[in-house]
């Protein structure tokens, strides 16, 4: 079989990654770099934890960790344990994150509730919280209203009642065993592991079409080429619903944005990724891991506003022993009413920008400033999980809508799509319900 993967980001490698060892000819289409699209502008935690543990969503994470395990452990690619803590603003949610820590234990995922003043000693300031909720309204964009079931924020009225103001009344849930990791670096160990195996990577290449014969896909157009495909998996991230529309197929799939900014101020970092139940968050950035503002300038940062002067300035001051960096970013997965953005048009709102540097006071951060900033976009489904099948359209197959957790779930989602081109073996250790909990047809 002849099977055309449009998409080099983390999804499209790691599916290529996996249908390297068969039999089939396999070839991914990447319009710009390998892993250099939504992947680069993602915050790279592969997580365990879930705030709402549903069988199917901790089958996909834990699939993918036995990977990464493997990769971590030997060092092919270099992470960073940090956990994730989940900040509640209501009591509403955290009665939801008692609930979690006492389902996440049971499989094998450690879980406790810490309170404010525990916080302190995980690296996060509490008194900072107390101060951040009253601003937890400044951060919202267009058609936000609720989380997915697995996402904070997902009762609109509990933002308002019971509200949580008191520091010896902050509630989290703390899961230590999250990891960070860089996840361009990422998506280039399953590009060259695929590669390893015959599959043929072609970069800087856009997709122009996908062309049918009798409802069935026959082959991929692009602004270099024509390939023959007897399959297409459309793995484009925030472009999928355009390459859904070049087959006449329709999903429900949205938008949100991922505004994130980059931070560096007087003090060490050393804290969990902690996401507040307003979908704020704040990830520590490792000196092992680099940041991104000390790779070459990019046209985002060019295009961000800020003087040379005041770059220049950044730059500098990044190279005190004394001074930590940190993200903020959003980490709405809200389908809602939803948007379809232009993946090329976006950038982050100045509301996000001016409301960043008090989000890095909680990570004990001391007259932050903004050194870089950039956006991606989350391709979001009703329920919160991907969409992996083949579509009406024969041999057209889907592996998108990875709700905010497209490096998490991967290589799982890599399985799934082999399982669909191919009956799992026997002896495969693959769980089958997967295919019905994910497949496109269930909406």
């Amino acid at each position: 079989m002849e099977i055309v993967i449009v998409g080099g980001g983390i999804v499209g490698t790691a599916i290529a990654s996996r249908l390297g060892p068969t039999d089939h000819d396999v070839t991914l289409v990447e319009r710009s770099s390998v892993g250099g699209e939504t992947t680069a502008a993602s915050a790279g935690i592969v997580m365990r934890s879930a705030v709402s543990p549903d069988p199917t969503t901790l089958s996909l994470r834990e699939r993918s960790r036995s990977i990464y395990d493997e990769l971590f452990d030997t060092g092919a690619v270099d992470s960073t344990r940090t956990g994730t803590l989940y900040v509640a603003e209501t009591e509403a949610f955290a009665d939801r994150l008692a609930d979690a820590a006492r389902v996440l234990p049971e499989h094998g995922i450690e879980a406790r509730v810490v309170d404010g003043e525990d916080l302190e000693q995980l690296g996060i300031d509490p008194g900072a919280l107390t101060h951040l909720k009253g601003d937890s309204r400044t951060l919202e964009q267009p058609g936000d209203d609720t989380g997915t079931p697995e996402q904070p924020g997902d009762d609109p009225e509990a933002t308002d009642r019971n509200a949580v103001d008191a520091v010896g009344a902050i509630r989290a849930l703390y899961t230590p065993d999250d990891q960070l990791c860089e996840p361009v670096d990422l998506s280039t160990w399953f590009a060259d592991r695929a590669r390893e195996c015959g599959v043929g990577i072609r970069t800087g290449e856009t997709v122009t079409a996908v062309e049918t014969r009798s409802s069935s896909v026959s082959s991929v157009e692009t602004d270099h080429d024509r390939l023959e495909a007897d399959a297409v998996v459309n793995a484009a991230g925030p472009w999928a619903p355009a390459l859904n529309a070049m087959v006449g197929v329709s999903l429900p799939l949205r938008h949100t944005l991922g505004p994130m900014v980059e931070l560096e101020g007087d003090g060490s970092v050393d804290h969990p990724v902690t996401i507040l139940e307003s979908k704020r968050y704040v990830r520590p950035v490792s000196a092992s891991m680099g940041s991104r503002s000390s790779e070459p300038e990019s046209e985002m940062e060019r295009s961000s506003g800020r003087s040379d002067a005041e770059r220049s300035s950044s730059t500098e001051r990044s190279s005190g022993p004394d001074t930590g960096r940190v993200w903020v970013g959003k980490y709405e997965t809200a389908y809602g009413d939803g948007h379809r953005y232009d993946p090329d048009d976006v950038a982050v709102p100045a509301s996000f920008r001016d409301s960043a540097p008090a989000m890095a006071t909680l990570a004990g951060l001391e007259d932050p400033s903004i050194v870089d900033e950039w956006v991606g976009l989350r391709t979001v489904t009703p329920d919160g999980l991907p969409l992996v099948g083949e579509t009406d359209v024969s041999g057209f197959v889907v592996a998108c809508g990875m709700t905010g957790q497209g490096i998490t779930v991967a290589p799982a989602v890599a399985d799934v799509v082999k399982a669909v081109l191919e009956e799992p073996d026997d002896g495969d250790d693959f769980d089958r319900t997967l295919l019905e909990a994910l497949s496109p047809d269930r909406f």
